[in-house]
């Protein structure tokens, strides 16, 4: 039997709401098996340790963040420190300790930057943040079965959450991003779960581009609440 056109027009009306609602529901459930809102809300800063590996060899790193979206990355090579950070309000910025450069993002470099330094994963950020979801579906990845949900962020970045149905933790982020003036697809598995003053965090993520690993970062250990003094989010000439 056909549905007469007006009638699948309130069908449409009732599906979309629907889907909404589940997606809330969904992050509701995220919130709690990721440690309830109390924890959530209780971590407020965080200093990471950890490697990162891709094609051009390994290296340590030390990631700084604090609430909602403050961060700074320094990696370190042989003689030479590396750090990329943002106070939340102005530009994103590398500066190299070798040369003693600051370089200023821009365009959408920047826009990308600002978009990771969030501190709460979207499902957790919530309408606050300007995060917007809509639930997709049950999607098969491999042999398992996935949650898979749409975010809208700032009302312009567009991603794919997959949640685990046993877990209801992220367990895979696509982020459409632009490089060099391409729309790609940033593809980013998370693993090795575990608990931070009271909040389940990934220790391990991979970074994937057009079915090619472009970066694995793994965390050796994470601080919970420290002291990070505001000057660690600004630029410093030859390093720190």
């Amino acid at each position: 039997m056909h549905l007469p056109l007006r009638c699948l027009f309130f069908v449409c009306l009732l599906i979309v709401p629907a889907r909404a609602d589940f997606a809330a529901d969904l992050a509701r459930i995220h919130v709690e098996a990721s440690g309830g809102r109390a924890r959530l809300d209780a971590l407020h800063g965080l200093v990471a340790y950890g490697v990162t590996r891709n094609e051009s060899g390994e290296r340590k790193f030390v990631l700084m963040a604090e609430r909602p979206n403050r961060v700074c990355v320094e990696v370190s090579a042989v003689g030479r420190t590396i750090s990329q950070g943002w106070d939340g309000k102005g530009t994103p910025w590398i500066s190299d300790s070798a040369t003693g450069r600051v370089t200023w993002l821009s365009g959408d470099a920047a826009q990308a930057f600002k978009a990771e330094a969030e501190f709460d994963d979207p499902l957790v950020a919530g309408p606050e943040r300007k995060v917007a979801l809509d639930y997709v579906g049950e999607v098969k990845v491999g042999d398992v079965e996935w949650l898979k949900l749409v975010v809208t962020q700032n009302f312009t970045e567009t991603s794919f959450v997959y949640l685990d149905p046993s877990t209801y933790l992220i367990v895979r982020r696509d982020v459409v991003r632009r490089i060099q003036g391409k729309e790609v697809v940033l593809r980013t598995n998370y693993s090795d779960f575990r608990t931070v003053a009271g909040v389940i965090l990934p220790h391990r993520w991979v970074i994937i581009q057009d079915g090619k690993q472009l970066r694995e970062t793994v965390i050796d250990r994470m601080e919970a609440n420290p002291v990070i003094p505001a000057r660690v989010f600004a630029p410093v000439v030859g390093g720190r």
